[in-house]
């Protein structure tokens, strides 16, 4: 298949996400697996899938801007490597920044998909190898922990990471632990742009890594603005998982007598730490911002975004194609290392 093969199939692949958004009947398979979905994992919905559906679709299945993201890329003609994608699973479709360079670099993708989100992403490759049936080739799904691949890219937290070594660690790789993202207030944001930051904070119940986990505020930031504009989404309570989440936190907090502020459905606490739970917001305040903002592109390994900073308030869930995870270019990765 040529590039522009693969690219085209992945474009008629958002005109379907886009039509379903819009009539549920527009595609019974894709429907199907919303459904299920939403059944095998507890913390998705089908706001959040929709969401996601959305950012895919805008983001990265354009044809102005896969077109501008491909063209920075020289990619040879070659035989196809088999390239291992181990996703993870905390929020649906994570995988798929990984999957569409491993084909646009005409490889082929071995996927072991999480327990936690694989009906959605079958359903995906089905769908293009409907659309393309050439793309059987390229697309290869395992069950096996350990199988065979020329390089691997895989996903997990700190405890995976043992794992991934073991296992992969002679063959290139790219191995990606846990991340968070914080943002930077200074006191002057609107009620417009802290209603965007709900989006960073909240979407997908703030279970990825994109998502929005510590507040960084200046001296005597008064708060108050903020509560106001996060009771945009104050129905994410009405969800069992995270109200257990919440009720379980705030008891937590009680216990152990830390100060914070209840907000109804989500909880407000000083704390050094960067990864909160969920249903809980961390901050800190900070004194000069230049400092801050050093300290924290320094702190990169731990970091995926920084809202107000190096992404714009409610982007840090609509990720471009080349908004690499961790910042490491896996095209690059792709056409340098093997």
């Amino acid at each position: 298949m040529t590039q522009d093969e693969i690219l085209h199939v992945f474009l008629q692949l958002g005109d379907k996400l886009n039509a379903w958004r819009h009539n549920k009947n527009s595609c019974k398979e894709l429907n199907n697996a919303v459904n299920r979905a939403i059944v095998e994992n507890e913390w998705f919905t089908v706001e959040n899938i929709e969401q996601m559906f959305s950012a895919i679709s805008s983001q990265m299945l354009d044809a102005e801007k896969m077109q501008k993201w491909i063209s920075q890329y020289e990619i040879p003609e070659k035989l196809p490597k088999r390239i291992g994608i181990i996703a993870a699973g905390n929020i649906p479709l994570v995988f798929f920044h990984d999957f569409i360079c491993v084909l646009a670099s005409k490889n082929i993708a071995v996927i072991k998909f999480s327990s936690k989100d694989k009906v959605l992403p079958e359903s995906i490759t089905d769908i293009l190898i409907n659309i393309k049936p050439e793309l059987e080739n390229y697309i290869k799904i395992t069950e096996e922990k350990n199988f065979a691949a020329d390089a691997v890219i895989a996903t997990g937290n700190d405890n995976t990471i043992k794992f991934f070594k073991e296992n992969f660690g002679q063959i290139p790789h790219v191995f990606r632990k846990n991340r968070t993202s914080v943002a930077i207030l200074d006191g002057s944001e609107t009620t417009d742009k802290l209603e965007l930051l709900c989006e960073d904070i909240f979407s997908f119940f703030g279970l990825g890594c994109r998502n929005v986990s510590k507040l960084f505020v200046p001296e005597n930031y008064d708060f108050t603005k903020l509560i106001q504009a996060m009771k945009k989404k104050s129905h994410i309570k009405n969800h069992a998982p995270y109200k257990n989440a919440y009720i379980y936190s705030k008891a937590l907090l009680t216990i152990t007598e830390k100060t914070f502020t209840d907000n109804d459905f989500w909880l407000l606490t000083e704390n050094f730490e960067k990864f909160s739970p969920v249903s809980v917001i961390y901050y800190q305040k900070y004194i000069n911002l230049e400092s801050l903002k050093k300290r924290l592109v320094n702190e990169a390994e731990h970091i995926q975004c920084i809202v107000n900073y190096n992404v714009d308030f409610g982007k840090s869930q609509q990720p471009q194609l080349s908004d690499y995870a961790d910042d490491i270019d896996i095209m690059n990765f792709l056409l340098k290392q093997l």
